[in-house]
């Protein structure tokens, strides 16, 4: 158990009996070969507890199971990134395009517009094709910026449009209107 060989136990026993006397020697050694037995069945039933309750086999089985779906599940958000940055890039091309065709279809109404010429001899195709432009600048104003608007809205109307805070309007302060009046009257005596 301990490593001792044979003459070790015997020179062991000799001290033994020098030491604890003839008499007494059995009681000692009954003594020390239960303590021993209970020592090795304590160690026995720890080895056996740790073991049922660290079972190494059980939980490398769950850490590889474990693994095996975390795999998984990193092949499905590299496969759901891959399907959203494809979707993007075709929804860019698509407003690319978009932009492209509106652009084109502005310009060529603003050329239209423009030539007092073409606008004379302008066939009813291209009014018409001019009004469905026009039509489909109308339905689709989250593509215009403000000015664009602004413009569009004194072409189809013919005079300029001043904006609220602009020129010298801005300059005047607004009349008063009873009680809630930003700028309180004061009297002076």
């Amino acid at each position: 158990m301990f490593g001792f060989s044979i003459w070790e136990i015997f020179l062991i026993l000799v001290i033994a009996l020098i030491v604890v006397g003839p008499e007494r020697l059995p009681g000692l050694a009954r003594t020390i070969g239960s303590w021993v037995y209970k020592v090795k069945k304590f160690v026995a039933n720890a080895k056996a507890e740790l073991d049922s309750e660290f079972n190494l086999s059980d939980m490398k089985n769950l850490l590889n199971a474990q693994e095996s779906e975390i795999s998984k599940l990193r092949a499905l958000v590299e496969e759901t990134r891959q399907e959203v940055n494809e979707s993007g890039r075709h929804m860019l091309g698509a407003i690319d395009e978009a932009e492209v065709s509106f652009r084109a279809a502005a310009q060529s109404e603003q050329k239209v517009a423009s030539s007092p010429d073409l606008a004379s001899n302008a066939s009813p195709v291209s009014v018409e094709n001019t009004s469905k432009t026009a039509a489909t600048v109308e339905e689709s104003p989250a593509q215009l910026s403000f000015d664009d608007e602004i413009r569009a809205l004194e072409q189809s109307t013919g005079q300029p449009f001043k904006r609220p805070f602009e020129g010298p309007a801005a300059e005047e302060p607004m009349a008063s209107t009873g009680p809630t009046a930003s700028t309180p009257e004061t009297k002076t005596p």
